[in-house]
């Protein structure tokens, strides 16, 4: 399986707060609709309209536009700002036509229940790759369901982005993900609540986009011996964009990393027996099993929970992704009612906030009653009880 250590665009996150001068007033009781106009230092004026999520005491505002898009604009470029009617959802047909008016020539549309898929690709490929999200959608929205948890009724479309093949897909990438566009085949953007990536069959172009079904597509996937990797991490993309719109999280909230990446571990195992490649949640995820099993790090969880530097390591991600898929894989087994207590907790977190050490660590033992610590050994047990090979949990 071919494993991305790409952080969640937490840095661009980190400079919105830093642009806030890190003092964020209190949210208003109601969101409110709002019309600001910014002007550049040459002069330049804007229009930007949308929901009002958080306001700095200098002024800043965090904005999300009807496009779903966080926009920050700093306190000195604020010529005005009205109160604006509420705006209606935008209809996925409309939301993708304005996402396809700021992509390149040679995208088009596809509209399912619940997600907006502008594509390059071949229309074969786009429709594999919406099979595979809806069933996904299901999924993530039953088991969170059956776990307790009052998550948000998904209405609002899901925009994802694919690209025919992994040159221009690199080079979009390239000024929202830097360097690592090289290394991983997808992800997912707080900022846009769009997912981006590519044709993964390496098909796109090579038949009429017309006439081709979505199976022809899927075979072609499911045949490359990356198809493990790939498809893992399609779905584990999808379920961070589910998480962040589903209430699990808030957007550029304090969520402890290790939370967000072990939830998209536990779904993310494919099943290449299946035409989409996937089929159900919480399956072993035997890369993730065989390293922590061979290199489980005694205070890791601990530094994981205290903060989020593991996933920034080089030489330590891919081991706290290990560790993550672990804990959130024990925890869900054999813990259920503590880890939604804890996922409910992190899910009242403000956008732009920011936890200090004592306080993740403080959150962790108010819904699990102990430290990080404490769960090593019996984690550790759980470990052992794994086979090599086992079906998964359940399906959707």
């Amino acid at each position: 399986m071919q494993f991305r250590s790409l952080p969640r665009l937490l840095p661009a996150a980190l400079l919105i707060i830093l642009s806030l001068g890190g003092s964020v007033s209190q949210l208003a009781a109601a969101p409110a609709s709002i019309r600001v106009i910014t002007a550049t230092p040459g002069g330049d004026r804007r229009e930007v309209t949308g929901e009002l999520v958080v306001e700095a005491r200098d002024g800043s505002l965090l904005v999300e536009t009807p496009t779903q898009e966080l926009q920050i604009l700093p306190g000195g470029s604020i010529v005005s700002r009205t109160t604006a009617p509420e705006p209606e959802p935008l209809a996925a047909r409309e939301l993708g036509r304005r996402v396809l008016a700021n992509l390149p020539d040679g995208f088009d549309l596809l509209t399912t229940r619940h997600y907006c898929i502008c594509y390059s690709t071949s229309r074969s490929y786009a429709r594999w790759a919406a099979a595979l999200l809806e069933q996904l959608h299901r999924g993530f929205y039953a088991y969170f369901s059956q776990l307790g948890l009052a998550i948000k009724p998904g209405d609002e479309p899901l925009v994802v982005v694919i690209f025919a093949d992994r040159r221009s897909y690199e080079t979009a990438a390239a000024g929202d993900v830097g360097e690592a566009s090289h290394s991983v085949v997808g992800y997912y953007n707080q900022l846009t609540n769009q997912i981006t990536t590519y044709d993964i069959s390496g098909i796109g172009g090579l038949h009429n986009p017309q006439t081709s079904g979505a199976s022809r597509a899927g075979l072609a996937v499911l045949s490359s011996p990356r198809a493990s990797g790939l498809v893992a991490t399609l779905v584990h993309e999808a379920t961070h964009q589910l998480a962040f719109n589903a209430g699990l999280h808030q957007r550029l909230a304090p969520i402890p990393v290790w939370l967000s990446e072990g939830i998209a571990t536990f779904f993310e195992t494919p099943d290449l027996t299946s035409t989409r490649g996937w089929r159900a949640i919480g399956g072993i995820n035997q890369p993730r099993l065989d390293l922590v099993r061979r290199r489980f790090t005694p205070g890791l969880l601990q530094r994981m929970v205290a903060g989020d530097d593991p996933f920034r390591d080089p030489d330590e991600a891919l081991l706290a992704y290990a560790h993550a898929w672990a804990a959130v894989s024990y925890f869900t087994r054999l813990r259920r009612g503590e880890f939604a207590d804890y996922v409910k907790l992190l899910g009242d977190k403000q956008p732009l906030r920011r936890d200090s050490a004592e306080t993740r660590c403080r959150d962790f033992q108010r819904a699990f009653g102990a430290g990080p610590d404490a769960i090593e050994q019996p984690l550790l047990r759980y470990l052992a009880t794994l086979p090599a090979r086992r079906a998964p949990a359940s399906t959707p």
